[in-house]
């Protein structure tokens, strides 16, 4: 039975930014709030401040698996190619995968962690010949992409999930598909590895403070994506909002505020299901 015990906040930042470190953290700190950092290991912050990143941890924050790369679509101007998720197997991403928890356990000496989708996607490979055809004709953004590779008829199409390896890995896994302008699907349609979060960018403490009001009225996980606080990333938030928000969730929502793989324990235990 689903009860008001079952709703949760969780504060996710992506990318390891040193604005993490230096901004991030200390408001958290000072706020006894804690927070999931997903970290991916080509991340310069990562590498040039490891014992910060370490003692972040020993503070009761969570470092969630990020990748190595960060690979994403090869249309991204920063994406090479070697980090294009178009050119990724499962192999490959599995031996990504397990390589990064091996060096974030050496530097918080956890066994059990989350994961957070690169872009939120969760769909490695590349289209077909078919699907490039009709990207080329201007029909990249209509049904018939999408209608060819489920009907089996883009020739050559090598995409797939590698949600099944996040399963293998991992307490749970972090996706996207959320605006601050929506709320979070209840508890009982939750898919424990691909996680809905609302990311955000240059929005205001009401309109965070909102999403969550909205969601909190029903059992449900409210995940809030963030990557630069004050600077350090394009999706920003403001550090004057981003203060006011945590704020708002000391007076409000304290006991509520969980890392994210705490979350995954609180509310789904040992269980193996894909939703709650």
């Amino acid at each position: 039975m689903l009860t008001s015990d079952h709703r949760v906040i969780s504060l996710t930042f992506d990318d390891a930014l040193d604005e993490h470190l230096d901004q991030v953290q200390p408001l958290l700190d000072k706020a006894g709030l804690l927070g999931t950092f997903y970290a991916h290991l080509s991340a310069p912050s990562l590498s040039r401040r490891s014992p910060e990143w370490r003692q972040l941890s020993q503070m009761g924050h969570e470092l969630g698996n990020h990748t190595i790369f960060h690979p994403a679509d090869i249309r991204k101007q920063w994406v090479r190619e070697g980090n294009a998720l178009d050119l990724y197997t499962l192999d490959r991403m599995e031996m990504e995968l397990s390589v990064a928890n091996d060096w974030l356990h050496s530097i918080d000496g956890q066994t059990e962690r989350t994961f957070a989708y690169p872009c939120s996607n969760s769909v490695l490979g590349s289209y077909g010949w078919v699907a490039k055809l009709l990207f080329r004709l201007g029909l990249r953004q209509t049904r018939w992409p999408g209608l060819m590779e489920r009907c089996g008829l883009d020739l050559g199409n090598t995409r797939k999930t590698y949600e099944p390896l996040t399963r293998k890995l991992f307490k749970a896994a972090r996706g996207g598909g959320l605006y601050l302008g929506d709320q979070s699907p209840e508890l009982s349609q939750m898919n424990r590895y691909r996680l809905p979060s609302a990311a955000v960018e240059d929005h205001s403490f009401e309109q965070m403070r909102d999403f969550v009001t909205r969601s909190l009225k029903r059992p449900t996980w409210s995940i809030l994506q963030f990557h630069g606080v004050g600077g350090g990333h394009h999706m920003n938030c403001d550090l004057t909002e981003f203060q006011r928000f945590v704020d708002w969730l000391v007076e409000h929502h304290r006991n509520n505020v969980v890392t994210v793989v705490d979350g995954a324990r609180k509310l789904f235990g040992n269980a193996t299901q894909t939703a709650f």
